[in-house]
């Protein structure tokens, strides 16, 4: 056997020692030790994270046969409702977009801080445009109606 041929066998079988003494299963035995808490520490919830998205998805539910009673339903009080519905389904959406994408470590301290209170702001601004329509015009509902019977 050539010298040439006695390393490159010796080589493979180095690497594949190398390979299963760092096996997937030890990898992943050492990681999870090194990431399981230590004994004795107590571990919060997550802040009522799963309590929000379980009320933003049964708010969801319910605004599904809302929306249809409000082609058939006008008045003062189907109109508010409406529009509580739509602002707080429209701002826990944005606030949950701008979590998401506009956090401090990506766009930096002020932009986000800006974001929030830009989300803030325009939920506000609706929700004054939104009453402001239903007491000095025709109302959410009628307006609704108009626009799909033309």
């Amino acid at each position: 056997m050539s010298f040439l041929a006695r390393a490159s066998f010796a080589a493979l079988r180095s690497r594949s020692a190398l390979c299963t003494s760092f096996s997937s299963k030890a990898l992943v035995a050492t990681s999870a030790k090194a990431l399981a808490p230590a004994a004795g520490t107590n571990i919060a919830p997550a802040d009522g994270h799963g309590a929000h998205f379980k009320l933003e998805r049964y708010w969801a539910a319910a605004m599904l046969p809302l929306l249809p009673a409000s082609y058939f339903i006008h008045g003062p009080v189907m109109d508010v409702a409406l529009s509580v519905a739509l602002v707080l389904h429209i701002h826990w959406g944005a606030t949950g977009v701008i979590q998401d994408y506009a956090r401090p470590f990506v766009i930096g301290e002020t932009l986000a801080k800006a974001a929030r209170a830009s989300a803030y702001l325009i939920t506000i601004l609706l929700t004054v445009a939104l009453f402001h329509f239903n007491y000095n015009d025709v109302g959410l509902t009628r307006a609704f109606e108009m626009v799909f019977s033309l």
